[in-house]
């Protein structure tokens, strides 16, 4: 454990001087010089450290009402986009973190299989058809126990940014103002992430990576995810780019590649052709985001799945055409890539190793 705090210790070491460098801390290019106090003016910003991590974690005596409420919160929004069914109360959710604003950073386990898929939804709640469709699957595979019947484990978290998503107006940020999907401490971030914000996105806010990687208790979440549940695969939704990208092992090699990697990148096709043929595309890497992150350096399939709309009418129509491309993600015979060993310096969370969840599962 301490040397998980000495390696983050000099991770926030690094970050400060670069932070403080960038372009990104014009709030304090008003202050005089001699009164800059780089260690304060850091306290002003919240991000999740080893000092304050505690704050993120849900106690258990408090863990069911507050998960409850939350529920009752999101069915009401729900409600409010004429979906008529009432996901989120319906499910022994599991929590063990909360965002900045209080909320619980729900996920449900199905089955105790060794092969592991992971779904994601909700990590850019202005894009709002992928959180009903999310909520949708995992109630979907509450009454179909036999798709995780055997060596089959899914696990589900709808909404990676309740923050996000309730607000008036839903954002693509969460409530620091953060891209989530551009905050995953990957090995580009430091040399990119910033730059490619400033330059190609105009320092558009809600595009904003953060002022370093692993800032947010959502990504730490989702990472939390992976490093515990160790996943075959992962399926991301997201609108309203109307493709499936595929981040993983073989992913930009048309030639020379293993029979595992020629497995790993079939599988995108195979979700398309149970989608009515859905467009595949083959997307860059961002720094900072899942697919980077998850595919590309973790050697772990990467499937990102993007409505073509988020008008939320549509939720019926996307949910009749991608409910079989999505359970066929999870039925995708894929023994997962062989574990990389996280050395010092790569992009490995200093935070991931000590997390700890309750194997709960139905």
């Amino acid at each position: 454990m301490a040397l998980l705090f000495s390696k983050f210790k000099k991770t926030l070491q690094l970050t400060a001087v670069l932070f403080f460098a960038s372009a990104a801390t014009q709030a304090f290019a008003g202050m005089k010089i001699g009164s800059f106090d780089p260690l304060n003016a850091l306290d002003q910003i919240y991000f999740v450290s080893p000092r304050n991590f505690t704050k993120t974690m849900i106690s258990e005596n408090t863990k069911d009402r507050l998960v409850a409420d939350f529920c009752k919160k999101i069915d009401a929004t729900m409600k409010s986009y004429k979906w008529k069914e009432k996901p989120c109360a319906s499910l022994p959710w599991q929590a063990d973190l909360k965002t900045k604003d209080g909320h619980p950073l729900i996920y449900v386990v199905f089955g105790l299989g060794k092969s592991t898929t992971v779904v994601l939804g909700g990590v850019h709640p202005d894009e709002i058809t992928p959180i009903p469709i999310a909520f949708r699957v995992a109630n979907y595979l509450n009454s179909h126990p036999e798709i995780y019947a055997g060596d089959t484990q899914i696990v589900v978290a709808p909404l990676v940014n309740p923050d996000g998503f309730l607000k008036a107006t839903p954002s693509r940020t969460n409530s620091n103002g953060v891209d989530l999907n551009r905050n995953f401490f990957t090995m580009d971030w430091y040399n990119r992430a910033l730059d490619l914000w400033e330059k190609r996105r105009q320092k558009i806010a809600s595009h904003f990576p953060g002022y370093f990687p692993n800032s947010e208790v959502e990504t730490i979440f989702q990472i939390q995810l992976v490093d515990h549940f160790k996943p075959d695969k992962i399926l991301s939704i997201h609108a309203p780019l109307g493709f499936l990208d595929y981040d993983g092992p073989g992913d930009g090699m048309p030639t020379t590649t293993s029979q595992t990697q020629k497995k790993a990148r079939q599988l995108v096709n195979s979700v398309s052709e149970r989608s009515k043929n859905y467009k595949v595309v083959d997307y860059n890497f961002y720094p900072g985001s899942l697919g980077n992150f998850a595919g590309n350096e973790r050697h772990i399939p990467t499937v990102t799945l993007e409505l073509e709309s988020t008008n939320p009418s549509m939720v019926d129509t996307y949910w009749d055409q991608f409910l079989p491309g999505i359970v066929q993600s999870i039925n995708y015979p894929f023994k997962s890539m062989p574990e990389l060993e996280a050395k010092e310096g790569d992009n490995a969370s200093p935070f991931s190793f000590k997390y700890y969840f309750p194997r709960k599962t139905i």
